[in-house]
């Protein structure tokens, strides 16, 4: 199999995740998508030499480094409004009415607060690999990820790591 297969099969397996990831941090969908992209973009030019090791934590570094850094090319050939047109809502829609709070809610977060509590309760990983992630100290990571919970208890009241697991997608067993 060449390395362009590999690399394929990898983007396939490991798409999904990788954007659930970067939504979680632009909390935007078309950002999150450009984000995704350009993050594989970036692997395809390491992947000779990581396909044999681990190519999705270095993946998910490229992510969250450049969702940090803020370098990304920004289109600004759109104006979106802060508020949507008028829609109205059945009842029943309490989960949807909550993923929306949560997501308001982790807006007002900073972006370190916001990956800190993300990669922490979402994706579930130690504080070390998220410190590695962040570029940063164990001891940031633990302020970023209690300071971002505290702002968090504050907007709502049903925070919890299922919640933030619900919001990537994913279902805590």
């Amino acid at each position: 199999m060449t390395s362009e297969d590999d690399f394929d099969e990898f983007v396939r397996a490991r798409w999904s995740a990788t954007a659930r990831l970067a939504y979680a941090l632009t909390l935007d969908h078309q950002k999150a998508e450009d984000l995704a992209q350009e993050a594989f973009t970036k692997l395809w030019f390491h992947w000779r030499k990581l396909r044999k090791g681990s190519p999705e934590a270095y993946l998910r570094k490229i992510v969250t480094s450049t969702f940090l850094s803020g370098r990304r090319r920004r289109w600004l050939g759109e104006h979106p409004t802060d508020t949507p047109p008028e829609a109205t809502v059945e009842a029943g829609t309490t989960q949807v009415e909550e993923r929306l709070a949560l997501r308001q809610a982790m807006a007002r977060l900073s972006p370190r607060q916001r990956a800190a509590v993300y990669l922490r309760y979402a994706e579930d990983l130690p504080e070390r690999v998220v410190a590695d992630l962040l570029g940063c100290s164990v001891g940031a990571v633990k302020q970023h990820t209690r300071r971002g919970l505290e702002t968090l208890r504050v907007d709502i009241t049903f925070v919890t790591p299922d919640e933030l697991a619900d919001l990537a997608g994913k279902a805590n067993p």
